[in-house]
């Protein structure tokens, strides 16, 4: 019976996982991380399957829309970009009550 455990090609813990990554010109390299030194590949691979689970109708913005060379026509201008939400102001029990008294 043999018994196969993987450890951190880092600091030697174990359990740890394979992480593959394959660049786009081909090249490619495999590494055991355990869970503290695979962080980084936890947070990419999170924000991939957010981008894969995204909402039903919302949908990635559009390309920009590039007019081509020689045409005498004037394009729309492009829409504003709508500004970033304010967050709420955070309140205190004592702030909502003295509020309240005056």
């Amino acid at each position: 019976m043999k018994l196969q455990v993987t450890a951190c090609d880092i600091d030697q813990k174990f359990p740890a996982r394979t992480y593959t990554i394959t660049s786009s010109d081909g090249r490619s390299i495999s590494k055991d991380l355990c869970e503290e030194h695979a962080v980084p590949f936890e947070e990419w691979l999170q924000e991939a399957d957010g981008q894969q689970r995204a909402e039903p109708g919302t949908e990635a913005e559009p390309p920009p829309v590039v007019p081509k060379r020689g045409t005498a026509r004037k394009t729309a201008t492009a829409k504003k970009a709508t500004p970033a939400r304010r967050r709420p102001k955070i309140t205190s029990l004592a702030e909502i009550e003295a509020s309240k008294r005056g």
